[in-house]
């Protein structure tokens, strides 16, 4: 009987010591399998598979050298400017998806070479499981930067132009700026809404760049302006020698209608020219500000809306109720809105609201609207932020693609989005040309003094007076400079890396708004400038 008992506990004793040893094969397979496939080369070494195993993990040290070499000796800046490059993002998008599948690869070989004889079908479930969960924490941000990469390079080809321009300089690629100590980019806003024949560019601002150092000037042109004359050196000079007038209603000969109406009178001067608008707008910017105008950017407000909706909404705060899909009547009138942007602080508006928003004009003016325009674009600044561009990134480039016109040619990009990196470290200075500023001179928006302007503007960018204009303070001031409260914007903004400041400089406006805020809305005078601290 004892010895009965004595063989049966021996026997337990044995099979528990096989089951411990099975687990511990099984849990070393398990550990060396995740080690593996998070670290290729290592789990082949363990299985036996020397030879391989270590040139894995040789090819995958030198790539993380060279890696390492560029992060730390290429500039921020070219690697930044990389993004502008489509062929940099094939190879970059094309690369990330080969090693996402090379790396699985070694997993899944890795498994199967550490995988012990004998496993229940759980336990062979539970390795392939390990293999994924790790990979994943590998494989998927490849994949995610893979795709990235070439919705990247879809962006760039869809905007960039490649067509027939009379306006686009010729620029070396490899240096652009030698030769080039400024840069005028003209920013459109094209608004082709319901009630409208064609598309007419309300909002116009010319951004001229130093290239050297990034300073720029933002100059805001009223749509209203008149009598736009045409460079001498523009085939338009001799269609309208006096500058952009004639018969019949006053709002189709006004800088707003050039888009349109120029190249539909003219077809025969933009014959085989991509974007006729546009370069029709050039020229009538060249000729009312005497500089050259390099670029355009056209963005449809149409689509704006979408590029908020992907941003997930905006934040700001609302003074007043803001009316929704109303206009001016004929006899001046608001015609019923279909609803409002109700008033509030803090409030997050969808990409309709936020459009309605920067959009309405009935109670009001062009001024007040450009002030909530700028409300809604630093909304959107404050927006973006590394962690929305990760996760929406492909939405907004899709959308961005559709809303987005530019005669930029697909080579500058790099070179822009360098100089881009510049600009966001330096001064910047914003100039409207306003009521007063065409009062300082003695003339108005609708019979500007021409030659006046492009001295006064001449001035500003080259620095040839030490006064400010009006409308203008000097760099980086961030100081009111009137004698009351009466600061446009004065906001700094800091760079990541603390090395300088962006600085929109303050605007005179007038004193007439109330201490309830009944100043920031239609009560405004015509082209006189409004604060856009008190419209959010």
């Amino acid at each position: 009987m004892d010895n009965a008992r004595g063989g049966s506990g021996a026997r337990r004793s044995r099979l528990n010591s096989r089951r411990r040893q099975r687990n511990e094969r099984y849990g070393r397979f398990i550990g060396l399998t995740a080690l593996g496939t998070l670290l290729p080369g290592s789990g082949l070494v363990a299985a036996g598979r020397r030879r391989l195993g270590t040139f894995i993990l040789i090819l995958l040290g030198l790539a993380l050298v060279v890696a390492l070499a560029v992060v730390v000796l290429v500039p921020q800046s070219r690697l930044a400017s990389y993004a502008g490059d489509r062929q940099m993002m094939l190879l970059l998008g094309g690369g990330l998806a080969i090693l996402a599948a090379v790396w699985m690869l070694i997993a899944l070989g890795t498994h199967r070479s550490l995988e012990p004889d004998g496993l229940s079908p759980g336990r062979r479930f539970g390795g392939a499981l390990v293999v994924v969960l790790a990979a994943s924490l590998v494989v998927a941000p490849m994949a995610l930067g893979s795709r990235y990469a070439f919705t990247q390079r879809d962006l760039i080809g869809s905007i960039s132009s490649g067509g027939e321009s009379h306006t686009t300089p010729e620029i070396d690629e490899k240096d652009p700026w030698a030769d080039k100590p400024r840069l005028n980019v003209l920013f459109l806003g094209g608004d082709a809404g319901d009630g409208r024949e064609g598309l007419r560019p309300d909002t116009q601002i010319v951004a001229s760049i130093d290239t050297d150092t990034g300073e720029t000037t933002m100059i805001s042109l009223p749509r209203n302006l008149e009598n736009v004359p045409f460079p001498e050196d523009s085939p338009l000079h001799e269609v309208y020698p006096d500058g952009f007038q004639g018969p019949g209603d006053q709002l189709e000969w006004m800088l707003n209608a050039v888009y349109r109406n120029v190249p539909n009178a003219h077809p025969e001067v933009f014959k085989g020219v991509e974007h006729p608008g546009a370069d029709a707008n050039k020229w009538a910017v060249e000729g009312a500000l005497g500089i050259d105008i390099d670029y355009f950017m056209l963005v449809d407000l149409a689509g704006f809306e979408a590029v908020v909706d992907a941003l997930g909404g905006i934040t700001l705060d609302v003074p007043h109720d803001i009316p929704i899909g109303n206009k001016t009547l004929p006899n001046g009138e608001c015609s019923e809105p279909r609803g409002y942007v109700e008033a509030g602080e803090n409030r997050h508006l969808d990409g309709d609201e936020a459009l309605w928003f920067a959009r309405s004009r009935c109670p009001g003016d062009d001024y007040v609207r450009m002030a909530r325009q700028r409300c809604v674009m630093d909304a959107i600044v404050a927006q973006v932020k590394p962690t929305t561009l990760i996760s929406r990134y492909q939405k907004l480039a899709n959308t961005a693609g559709d809303i987005i016109t530019t005669d930029v040619p697909e080579g500058m990009f790099p070179a822009l989005i360098e100089l881009m990196l510049k600009v966001q470290n330096a001064s910047l200075e914003s100039l409207t040309l306003d009521r007063e500023f065409f009062e300082s001179m003695g003339t108005t928006s609708g019979d500007p003094d021409y030659d006046a302007l492009h001295e006064r503007v001449d001035e500003i960018l080259n620095g040839s007076s030490g006064q400010s204009s009006p409308g203008e303070s000097p760099t980086g001031s961030g100081e009111n400079t009137s004698e009351t409260d009466d600061t446009t914007e004065a906001a700094e903004r800091t760079s990541g890396d603390g090395a300088g400041t962006i600085t929109q400089v303050s605007e005179r406006t007038s004193d007439t708004g109330s201490e309830d805020g009944s100043g920031d809305g239609g009560e405004a005078e015509a082209d006189e400038p409004v604060d856009a601290g008190k419209v959010c």
